[in-house]
């Protein structure tokens, strides 16, 4: 096990446009060196009647370590890159939240520290094209994510 890095994404500090959240980062304190990366997710209490899964993509600059697959006759973005996990609910109904923790999705291997210094965000469905934005938001959220040295 090697040392270990978080890094926090509250999107109460970020752009905050529907679409995604933009942060900027200098990834200049993680040594280069291959990642095992894993991360925990809460979000604010809200409102939660949509029956749809929530997935989240991180650009981490890499981009084609994870992919999705799709049937061969499929217009959607089969193979769309950044997905980083899934979001659970806490339930249904009023003052409830999204949530992930540390072992609920698998991690991802990066080959090298992240590079680009904008970090792109976003919460989408699990619709068939991938491009359908999360509804209802999930409003405020902070992103953990963790860094270990492999």
């Amino acid at each position: 096990m090697g040392k270990s890095y978080n890094v926090v994404f509250n999107s109460e500090m970020s752009t905050l446009t529907t679409v995604g959240e933009t942060f900027n980062i200098d990834w200049g304190f993680l040594p280069n060196g291959p990642y095992k990366v894993s991360f925990c997710f809460n979000s604010a209490i809200a409102t939660l009647t949509n029956a749809t899964i929530a997935a989240i993509y991180v650009d981490l600059g890499q981009g084609r370590t994870t992919k999705m697959a799709c049937n061969n006759s499929s217009t959607a973005v089969g193979y769309r890159n950044n997905f980083l996990g899934s979001l659970f609910y806490s339930g249904t109904g009023a003052s409830n939240y999204l949530y992930a923790d540390m072992h609920t999705n698998a991690p991802i291997y990066l080959e090298n520290r992240p590079t680009n210094n904008t970090v792109f965000i976003q919460i989408h469905t699990n619709s068939i094209d991938q491009m359908t934005n999360y509804a209802p938001v999930p409003g405020a959220y902070i992103l953990t994510i963790n860094f270990e040295e492999c």
